[in-house]
C-alpha cells in the first residue's frame, strides 16, 4: 500500500490544534491531582475509623470486665444477705443478662465468655452449696 499523504496544514490550524492539546493537558493535570487528593482523603478517613473502632473495642472490653466485676461483687454480698432475699433467685436473674451480652458479643468473645461463665458458674454453684451449708 502506498503511504497515506497528509493534508497540508496551515498555521493558524495548527495553532489551534497546540491550544486544544494544552487545554487538554491541564484538565488531564487537574483530574490527576483531583483524584490523588480524593483517594488520600480517603486512606485518612479509613485510618481515623480504624483508631476509633480499637478505642471502642477496648472501651467494650474495659466495661464488659467491669460489668464482670460489679456481678461478683452483687453476688457476693447477695449471698452474705440470703436470708433477706427470699424466693429471688439471683443466678437466674444474672443468667438472662448474662445471654444478653452474648447476643451482643461477636462470635470469637462468644466463645471465650462461655468458658469463662462456665468456670465462674461452678464456683457459683460451689459457693452456693457452701453457703447454704453453712445456714
Amino acid at each position: 500500500m502506498p503511504p497515506k499523504r497528509k493534508a497540508p496544514t496551515t498555521d493558524e490550524d495548527d495553532d489551534d490544534y497546540r491550544k486544544k492539546r494544552n487545554r487538554n493537558n491541564e484538565a488531564v493535570k487537574r483530574s490527576r491531582v483531583k483524584s490523588k487528593q480524593r483517594t488520600e482523603e480517603t486512606q485518612q478517613k479509613v485510618n481515623d475509623l480504624r483508631v476509633k473502632n480499637q478505642v471502642l473495642e477496648d472501651k467494650i472490653k474495659n466495661q464488659t470486665k467491669e460489668l464482670k466485676f460489679l456481678k461478683e461483687l452483687f453476688l457476693t454480698q447477695a449471698q452474705a444477705k440470703s436470708d433477706k432475699l427470699v424466693g429471688v433467685n439471683l443466678a437466674e436473674l444474672l443468667k438472662s443478662s448474662d445471654e444478653e451480652e452474648e447476643d451482643e458479643g461477636s462470635d470469637e468473645e462468644k466463645g471465650s465468655s462461655r468458658k469463662n461463665k462456665s468456670k465462674a458458674g461452678s464456683s457459683r454453684s460451689s459457693s452456693k452449696a457452701g453457703s447454704s451449708s453453712k445456714s
